[in-house]
């Protein structure tokens, strides 16, 4: 069996179970880089506001500027432990009164410094000529309670190697977890899938061992998913409707190889009779008359069977057009007006009433209707024709006979080809067994209906509506 060039849906659930776990582990850990990295940052800004703080706890206790002097050892003290923090006493000429070491800080970073009695609120990044990356702060300080020149307290803390290496780390980390993730989330998805699919395998493997002799068989309709109940029912119909076609179509091919056999034998019989010894002309002459009976019941019946196939292929061109429905019957009675004489039947036309319809057909699906009363009905009898206006809007003709009627189990199958009652074809001269598929052909074409009814001993009625 060749296979289909394109993944499964067990793959593709696989890849989409991936790229959606793929998706999210992604936004998770794009989240948790940037909450730490935030963190972090906030524990700088932290230390820096406790230094600054520090600072000017430390300036508040001098009496003035000249005693910073005294206190840059306490200072130095402070700072020497933490090698990554860099700090500057600024005047207000804007030199160096204490410097913790040679870190500088370039001096348009300082150019909005907080105010001596609010917290540091403004914090910069700067990368040093030599790449280094600092978190910077400027804040002003007063040196005892009266001083009113403040000074400017620069604070840098470095924050590249440490900071940068718990973000590598962690990046090191959610690219494992989401590799890690992705795979297993594409191999649970594969099981998954594939025991999510093992109904459809089912049914796949139910639906490979239903054959042309086997359209009997049907899908399981009991355990399959909801997902799946309604392709189960739409596929079992569909089998059921080709069971049905190819019932007909065998009946079909058994009752046309019947018809057909049928004049072909009587063609080919009398001809080997009539060869047989000498003939005189006129014997010769009769069995030529016989001979194009049976040729022009040949031609009918191919002519009705190309017409049946077209008509089912909705090949068949109407001319629609206004016609009086009673006007037509009467033509087809007037036709039929020496046959009923002869044998004894009478006509009983009631009603009057228009239809938008095909002319040619429709005036032939009246005649086989008439014709098929008229052969059922005995003499002496009356077939009654009604044509009526519905309260619907639609038109309805019926053509009703008295006769022996039709079998319940007959009636369901009464407009397919070939179908006869009678088994043994007693009228196989008569009629070809294809008018009433016809009539049903003709009103499938005009949107129309045929229907019948009929009661054993009493009437039997076949009735067209046009819509």
């Amino acid at each position: 069996m060749r296979r289909g060039s394109h993944f499964s849906i067990t793959a593709r659930l696989s890849l989409a179970f991936a790229a959606v776990s793929a998706v999210v582990f992604s936004a998770a850990g794009i989240y948790l880089y940037r909450a730490l990295d935030r963190q972090l940052m906030q524990r700088h800004v932290d230390e820096l506001t406790a230094k600054v703080e520090y600072v000017r706890d430390v300036l508040s206790q001098l009496s003035s500027a000249k005693d910073i002097a005294n206190a840059s050892q306490r200072l130095a003290d402070t700072f020497a432990g933490h090698p990554q923090l860099h700090l500057r006493l600024l005047g207000a000429d804007g030199r160096a009164l204490f410097a913790s070491d040679s870190v500088q800080v370039p001096a348009e970073l300082l150019d909005d410094p907080a105010a001596a009695t609010d917290a540091p609120a403004t914090f910069r990044q700067w990368r040093s000529p030599s790449s280094e990356s600092y978190l910077t702060i400027a804040a002003l300080g007063r040196v005892g309670s009266v001083s009113t020149q403040p000074l400017l307290i620069s604070l840098a803390l470095e924050i590249g190697e440490e900071h940068e290496h718990l973000l590598l780390q962690l990046r090191t980390s959610l690219m494992l977890a989401m590799a890690g993730g992705t795979l297993l989330a594409m191999l649970l998805g594969w099981l998954v899938a594939s025991r999510g699919l093992r109904p459809v395998r089912r049914i796949a493997d139910s639906a490979a061992s239903i054959t042309a002799n086997r359209l009997d068989r049907r899908l399981d309709e009991r355990h399959v998913p909801e997902e799946l109940a309604q392709l189960v029912f739409a596929f079992n119909a569909m089998l059921a409707r080709l069971e049905e076609s190819f019932r007909h179509l065998d009946d079909f091919s058994s009752d046309l190889a019947h018809e057909l056999r049928t004049p072909i034998t009587n063609l080919m019989g009398t001809a080997q009779v009539a060869l047989a010894r000498a003939r005189t002309p006129d014997e010769y002459a009769r069995l030529l008359e016989s001979h194009v009976e049976e040729y022009n019941r040949l031609s009918r019946m191919i002519s009705d069977m190309l017409f049946l196939a077209r008509a089912d292929k909705r090949q068949v061109a109407l001319k629609r057009e206004e016609v009086d429905l009673r006007a037509e019957v009467d033509k087809v009675l007037e036709f039929y007006e020496a046959l009923l004489a002869d044998r004894g039947l009478r006509i009983s036309l009631r009603g009057t009433a228009s239809v938008s319809a095909d002319r040619i057909l429709l005036q032939r699906a009246i005649t086989n209707l008439v014709s098929n009363a008229v052969r059922h009905t005995q003499g002496g009898e009356t077939i009654g024709v009604v044509v009526s206006q519905e309260t619907g809007g639609g038109t309805s003709l019926e053509v009703n006979n008295p006769g022996p009627g039709i079998p319940a189990e007959h009636l369901s199958r009464i407009f397919d080809r070939f179908y006869r009652i009678d088994r043994a074809r007693e009228h196989s001269q008569e009629s070809s067994g294809l008018g009433l598929a016809i009539v049903n052909s003709i009103m499938r074409l005009h949107g129309g209906t045929v229907t019948v009814s009929s009661e054993p001993g009493d009437l039997t009625r076949f009735r067209l509506r046009f819509p």
